[in-house]
């Protein structure tokens, strides 16, 4: 069995001083909050016996979205360090202060994953992503970014990779997703600026925000095996695991025009076909408002599950 070697916050971690054939845990020093305390981020190196690539991978940027935290935990207990070319770097809770509220977004209410790469002054949420970035993101070769849909949608297992680049198409056929989105790289995003900065990075998508789903975390454990045969971590045949999976060009949300209570009919992963009824907008005495009919055919990537609607709130997000 593996030697675990446990140590107290740390500013900074270097690799090279980490001894190989173990698993390392620290909490590294980001910022500080408002008790004048860090905020201390959970990471685990499992250093592998000998040198290779650097995998990253990182969980709950979005602190509600939980998946990938169990995604990692199942991970570890996969993998012999002693068997093991080059080094994981785990990240289980990217956004400590949101996963602590079981909300999305840090404590100041911004959207960590829109304000990459941050800055050293500022607001809060910029100063935390900026040594997020130095300490732990610039230390990779590669990055799998593991999200879940947010409160009050639900998703299917899918990557939002920009295929146009061979790297990102290679880390995104490697994985067990139900569907592939083709997504160029948003400016302010954990992927995008990975990409512009030389680290090969995709998106993944698991199911729903606020719970375990053990079914899709382990179709997602596969994928990340596959990666690190791949990546020549791990021995083992690379196998094509996208034979049953839907490819996108693109995708985008149907909005509802009207408020009030809404249905929204299609399941996760279903086809639907141009002028198909997906939902309907009802008010508080049970009357049809609005009839929603798809726009195009496609198919159903995530969806809202929130009955209440305003008007323009997100319904179906369609992939093509």
């Amino acid at each position: 069995m593996e030697k675990t070697v446990y140590v107290k916050v740390k500013e900074n971690i270097v690799l090279s001083r980490l001894k190989r054939g173990h698993i390392h845990r620290f909490q590294v020093h980001l910022s500080d909050n408002a008790l004048g305390v860090p905020w201390k981020l959970p990471v685990i190196i499992v250093q592998g016996k000998n040198k290779g690539k650097v995998l990253g991978i990182t969980a709950a940027i979005h602190g509600n979205e939980l998946n990938g935290i169990s995604t990692i935990f199942k991970l570890i207990n996969e993998i012999d360090p002693m068997k093991m070319s080059g080094t994981l770097i785990l990240v289980p809770i990217s956004n400590v202060p949101g996963y602590l509220k079981n909300q999305r977004y840090f404590s100041d209410n911004v959207d960590l994953n829109r304000i990459m790469p941050g800055k050293d002054s500022g607001a809060s949420s910029s100063i935390y992503v900026h040594h997020f970035i130095k300490k732990i993101i610039k230390k990779f070769d590669y990055l799998l970014d593991l999200h879940t849909a947010s409160l009050g949608r639900v998703n299917s297992l899918y990557i939002r990779a920009d295929l146009e680049k061979p790297e990102c198409r290679n880390l995104a056929y490697l994985q067990n997703p139900q569907i592939i989105v083709q997504k160029f790289d948003e400016e302010g995003t954990l992927r995008g600026w990975a990409n512009d900065n030389g680290i090969a990075a995709i998106t993944i998508e698991i199911g729903n925000p606020n719970a375990f789903q053990h079914k899709l975390i382990d179709e997602t454990l596969l994928g990340v095996l596959n990666t690190m045969k791949f990546l020549k971590m791990i021995d083992g045949k690379v196998k094509n695991l996208v034979k049953s999976t839907t490819i996108c060009d693109h995708s985008f949300w149907i909005y509802s025009s009207k408020g009030g209570i809404v249905d929204v009919f299609p399941a996760i992963a279903q086809k639907v076909k141009k002028g198909q009824l997906i939902a309907k907008v009802y008010d508080v005495f049970g009357e049809v408002r609005e009839e929603i009919f798809s726009s195009h055919s496609g198919i159903v990537i995530g969806k809202n599950i929130r009955p209440n609607c305003d008007a323009g709130t997100r319904i179906l997000h369609l992939g093509i």
